[in-house]
């Protein structure tokens, strides 16, 4: 691999303009995250695997995909993932790790759908949620949607990610970034996601009637 960047790797034969696209995606996913949550504070590296021996060598997905180690995080982006959209939905995860000291203290409807309403390809968000609770009268079990198997591709994948990103989307139009800044110093404190995620809400709403 070629570094033509700080963090930001492709294969040799990756051409000029193909390279310059990249840096231009990554800078543009980077500012995405900047806005999200301040100021960036990862550093993940970022793989570009074209080809099906990289991908073979490096990833086990040719759309996107982050891999946590205790020195860093990895980013391999394959051929269907070489846009802004993945590539800033994969820089929200990493932010995410490098934010919290327990990972596990966020569930992973909450980590998909943060992500996901970063990288805007889920615009049917309002639409799927209505449908799936029958507009309001029925809930969502986040039960179901608490584990990586939900969000894997399948049949009812694109449904789970538009519901995830509805729900952060609608939180985090309330608390916006401060809120979401509170949450997460919250959850390294040790308190519990469900109690701060729903009292910051309910605290912000307040502010804002006044």
């Amino acid at each position: 691999m070629n570094q033509i960047a700080p963090n930001v790797y492709v294969e040799p034969e990756i051409n000029e303009s193909e390279q310059a696209e990249l840096i231009n995606y990554v800078q543009t996913s980077t500012a995405k995250i900047n806005a999200l949550f301040g100021q960036k504070e990862s550093a993940p590296v970022v793989i570009y695997a074209k080809s099906k021996k990289a991908l073979d060598h490096y990833a086990d997905s040719d759309i996107g995909q982050t891999y946590y180690y205790p020195w860093n995080n990895y980013i391999v982006i394959g051929s269907r993932g070489y846009n802004e959209n993945v590539i800033a939905h994969e820089f929200t995860h990493a932010e995410l790790r490098k934010r919290l000291k327990n990972s596990s203290k966020v569930p992973v409807w909450f980590d998909e759908g943060l992500a996901a309403m970063v990288d805007g390809r889920f615009t049917d968000n309002e639409k799927t949620w209505n449908t799936q609770t029958k507009d309001g009268k029925e809930s969502i079990n986040f039960d179901l949607l608490d584990n990586h198997t939900a969000f894997q591709p399948n049949a009812q994948s694109r449904t789970n990610y538009e519901l995830a990103c509805y729900e952060v989307s609608r939180w985090y139009g309330i608390v916006g970034t401060p809120g979401l800044l509170k949450l997460l110093d919250s959850l390294n404190e040790g308190e519990e996601f469900i109690k701060v995620y729903k009292g910051i809400e309910s605290n912000m709403s307040d502010e804002a009637k006044g």
